[in-house]
């Protein structure tokens, strides 16, 4: 246990400073949009905040975190820069306990950022007296996942891809992943938006919104995003236990 331990305090303190600039910019972004509720615009007797407004702003809100939680650390660039990589080849870590800190540091990142976009959410449910934590769970865990999928393909396109064949044939197969998980996502957020306004001159009706919010917010997506996210936690794993046991010349 100490062992893990120093590892992920090692990997926080060496990531500390990529931490500390997305946290400016995610507390940035959070204060301009609670402006409204600050100035409270919404406060008016018998007025409530609109269900898509607190959808839109709980969802940037929870896309942009989870953009910055998943988005690479820089912890293998800053242990190769300091050092440490040719080092631990010494030491008594393994690659597979370096490897397990390393996805522990990344959830650490995942869970930060997740409990500031649940306190903005709370802070929006109260102002709107509308329960939209299963909106920002979905959308934060999505974001996390694309942005995820993204760095692991990389580093499996440089661990695996010796020539440029190789390279396509990698990059073919991770788009048509890519591709494959956004379907069954979308499987679940599928929504006909009507082409034309309808009687009251909407070119979206509320029905549709609320269709929107209610698959958006659903549980069976909210399973299906956590079973990605799983799976790309185990692929995250594997391919940093194949980085720490890669030897350089």
């Amino acid at each position: 246990m100490k062992l893990y331990t120093s590892l992920i305090y090692r990997g926080l303190k060496l990531t500390r400073k990529h931490c500390i600039i997305m946290l400016i910019l995610f507390l940035l972004l959070s204060l301009l949009l609670l402006t409204p509720v600050m100035l409270g615009d919404f406060d008016k007797p018998g007025e409530k905040l609109p269900v898509e407004e607190v959808v839109f702003f709980v969802g940037i809100v929870s896309l942009v975190g989870g953009v910055m939680a998943g988005t690479n650390n820089g912890l293998q660039k800053a242990d190769i820069s300091s050092g440490w990589k040719r080092y631990s080849y010494v030491l008594p870590p393994t690659a597979k306990q370096q490897a397990m800190s390393d996805l522990l540091v990344e959830l650490c990142y995942i869970l930060f950022f997740g409990l500031l976009s649940a306190a903005y959410t709370w802070i929006y449910n109260a102002a709107a007296d509308y329960n939209a934590f299963g909106i920002m769970l979905n959308i934060y865990l999505g974001a996390v996942c694309a942005i995820m999928l993204i760095d692991i393909a990389y580093s499996y396109i440089i661990m695996f891809a010796k020539t440029k064949k190789d390279l396509g044939i990698i990059g073919i197969i991770a788009f048509f992943g890519a591709g494959v998980i956004l379907k069954v996502v979308g499987l679940f957020i599928n929504v006909d938006f009507p082409e034309q306004p309808n009687e009251d001159g909407d070119l979206i009706s509320d029905e549709a919104i609320n269709s929107f919010v209610t698959k958006l917010s659903s549980g069976k997506l909210t399973l299906c995003i956590f079973a990605v996210f799983v799976v790309l936690c185990v692929l995250f794993f594997l391919a940093m236990w194949r980085s720490h046991e890669r030897r350089e010349p």
